[in-house]
């Protein structure tokens, strides 16, 4: 049985009985069982953690269970959090404009002034042209008294909204059972009606998350960002993307700069702008501040309306009600204790249920007319459990009241022009770049997999026959010239003790899967939550199996499958899937035609190893046997290597798939590049001599290619030339 108690006054009434909202939750908790009930928990965590972007742990525990509230309740907190928003933005807009409630004493100057988030550089004349406070999160609690005291604002960054907006979707997969009963208000069409809203007042412009992203010690959770950006259909971008052109903030794309119209921001306000506030180096965007002012960026919420958060000015903040509102509070105070005295709930805690405190955080927006609230939001435990990992977070249902209950908008103005959005152009240089390298970063640890399954079992069998010392040293030739081995041992004698004592040492697996996991994480905000779920658990296979090779490259080549095959099914064909791509097919070009380089550079009479290995690197042995009985002639082993575009190892193809993407990317001139490097690569089919010096060639090609696409995409730089000298003269005035 669970072990309930009657101290849970959010779940049992005075008289000890369960309260009808929680009836149906611990009735499908009973059906499931406590020993199920401890397990879904833990897998509704697993799925939360695998899919947190940028490889952070989630600051929270989630609850399988939530914490439901009446219609009633909801109307209630409904009322009080929008007169409280309304408050909230009436001050700010007088604090940052004329200041009354300064010169009229209703609040100290020097609590104002001197507060460390009221930023001087964002007092205007007149008004913005958006609202300063626009979002807007509070906390509640139950008082003993069984009515609602208010624990805290959040007027600056508001925590969490992304995962109100996320954890019933997952919380639905894991513990469907608590969904049977229905009577559930859905968030959908809040959600929906804030991104119209947010699309509508950027007018055709760009709508973005700005996060600090994994780079920075952050103290707002960067995870919540991304899955905020993910719940609303936004981009999330960090500071690095942007830069400030003409007074207005734009976002650097393939395509170039594209104006920025609206910020959901996640970086605290100080930091915002470095050029007139400081803040921390790295963290901001230099000339942010005057785009807001200018009423070109609109940015939720405008720097400096984290003021409000301030406990000193907590207790002022009653009293403005009558002043700014001409009304009196809805909503106390918490006192001092109110973390204690809250009501408590059950949070699962191994096979039972522990009662802790709890607060509400509820979220509201302005549409531009008036405030609407969130039909949803976090339940949040006030102390961690005993030996818990972290406090535990509920999904906050509200439930249905009998009848229907629209949720209405300000009336649509007309609608904007949209522009056409295609993926590739407005895709951050910064994600097309990591893309591109987590290509490259796979396919490397790929090869070098692939090598070294070929190369330990021929250096271990330590036979004389001619064709083995020639294919040892062959095979140590390319250890070398992929890094895994010092130049000075890589000779026909060394001995797979040796190998393995050496890769080891310097581990250069662990250094591979180290930068394929640290791209991924860049990455993870263009990968869906079950590609990303999926790629870190092979990615923690391949990881754990290190630094037994036995067991490891196995394991790390069904990673490497596992990745090209997600990618292959999950992603579709445009922006982020051409430029992963290309990185995979440059790199696999590049260490087959430097492997190839040096297989092959033989006599045709003293081909045959050399050619046995490349079919094997190439994973190409199957096909070759079904075509060629498995007997070894150079005509048809290039032609399967080099100019087979049916074969997704050869080198053609590698040469093909590049031009297929640079098309599609409108980079015309590199296509043609790519193009004229295939028809190299098919000419060479047909010579069987002095192959090294032209497959190095290709090598060398790709190289180039590389540098030309970094360029073009990534560095948005204009190709460098010699000034002339009307050039030089304007310069030198």
């Amino acid at each position: 049985m669970f072990s309930i108690t009657a101290a849970c006054d959010e779940m049992i009434d005075r008289q000890g009985r369960v309260r009808t909202p929680w009836m149906p939750i611990m009735g499908a908790a009973r059906e499931i069982g406590p020993a199920e009930l401890e397990r879904r928990g833990a897998a509704l965590n697993r799925q939360i953690a695998l899919a947190a972007p940028f490889g952070q742990p989630p600051r929270f525990t989630a609850d399988p269970l939530p914490a439901p509230l009446t219609a009633t309740e909801f109307a209630t907190l409904e009322a009080v959090i929008k007169q409280r928003a309304r408050l909230l933005s009436a001050a700010l807009e007088d604090l940052y404009g004329p200041q009354t409630l300064l010169h009229g004493g209703h609040l100290p100057p020097a609590l104002v002034l001197g507060d460390r988030h009221f930023l001087r550089p964002m007092h205007t004349r007149a008004p913005l042209p958006r609202p300063r406070l626009s979002l807007y999160a509070a906390d509640v609690v139950r008082t003993p008294e069984g009515g609602f005291a208010l624990l805290a604002d959040h007027t600056g960054m508001i925590p969490g909204l992304g995962l109100a907006l996320n954890l019933r979707r997952w919380s639905s997969g894991t513990v469907p059972e608590l969904f049977r009963a229905g009577g559930l208000r859905s968030l959908r069409p809040a959600r929906e009606m804030l991104v119209d809203h947010l699309h509508r007042e950027a007018e055709g412009g760009i709508v973005a998350v700005l996060s600090a992203g994994s780079a920075n010690g952050a103290e707002h959770d960067t995870v919540d960002d991304a899955l905020l950006a993910r719940a609303l259909g936004l981009m999330l971008i960090e500071p690095g993307d942007l830069a400030t052109r003409n007074g207005a903030l734009h976002m650097k794309t393939l395509s170039g700069l594209l104006h920025v119209s609206t910020l959901l921001r996640g970086i605290s306000g100080i930091d915002i702008d470095p050029l007139e506030q400081g803040g921390r180096p790295g963290l901001g965007i230099p000339g942010a501040f005057g785009a807001i002012r200018a009423g070109v960026l609109e940015m939720l919420n405008a720097p400096g309306s984290a003021l409000l958060e301030s406990a000193p000015l907590k207790p002022y903040l009653a009293a403005l009600f009558p002043a700014l509102l001409t009304e009196s509070p809805l909503l106390p105070d918490a006192q001092e204790d109110a973390r204690h005295t809250a009501s408590k709930a059950p949070f699962a805690h191994g096979q039972g249920f522990i009662p802790l405190p709890m607060s509400f955080r509820l979220f509201a927006w302005h549409d531009g007319a008036e405030w609407q609230v969130l039909p949803g939001g976090l339940g949040m435990a006030l102390a961690p459990a005993p030996h818990g990992p972290a406090p535990g977070t509920k999904d906050v249902w509200v439930l249905d009241a009998e009848e229907t209950r629209f949720i209405a908008g300000a009336a649509p103005a007309e609608p904007p022009e949209r522009v056409k959005f295609l993926a590739a152009a407005h895709l951050p240089s910064r994600l097309a770049d990591n893309l591109f390298w987590l290509g490259r970063s796979v396919e490397r640890l790929e090869a070098a997999c692939r090598l070294l399954m070929l190369a330990l079992p021929r250096l271990e069998s330590g036979t004389s026959l001619p064709r083995d010392i020639a294919e040892r040293a062959l095979l140590a030739r390319c250890l070398a010239q992929a890094g895994l081995l010092p130049p000075e041992i890589a000779t026909a004698s060394i001995s797979g003790r040796l190998l393995r004592q050496t890769l080891a040492r310097r581990r250069p697996l662990a250094g591979l899967l180290k930068e394929v996991g640290r791209l991924v994480d860049a990455s993870s905000e263009r990968l869906s939550p079950s590609m990303l779920s999926t790629v870190r658990f092979a990615l923690h296979q391949a990881t754990e199996a290190l630094p037994n090779e036995e067991t490891a490259l196995p394991t790390m080549l069904n990673f490497t499958a596992t990745f090209a095959g997600i990618a292959a099914e999950n992603m579709s064909r445009e922006g982020g899937w051409l430029f992963l791509e290309m990185g995979r097919r440059l790199e696999r070009g590049e260490s087959m035609a430097e492997a190839l380089a040096l297989l092959l550079d033989a006599p045709p009479e003293r081909l045959e190893p050399g050619m046995g290995l490349s079919i094997e690197l190439a994973d190409s042995v199957l096909s070759y046997d079904l075509r060629h009985a498995g007997i070894l002639a150079p005509g048809p082993v290039l032609s399967m290597l080099l100019a087979d575009l049916a074969n997704p190892r050869a080198l053609g193809f590698q040469a093909a798939a590049l031009r297929a993407c640079l098309e599609r990317l409108g980079a015309d001139d590199d296509a043609a590049t790519a193009h004229q490097l295939m028809q190299d690569i098919l000419n060479l089919a047909g010579q069987v001599r002095q192959l090294r010096a032209p497959l190095n060639g290709v090598a060398t090609s790709l190289r180039a290619l590389s540098d030309r696409v970094h360029h073009r995409f990534f560095t948005l730089l204009p190709e460098a030339h010699a000034l002339d000298d009307d050039e030089l003269l304007e310069a030198a005035q």
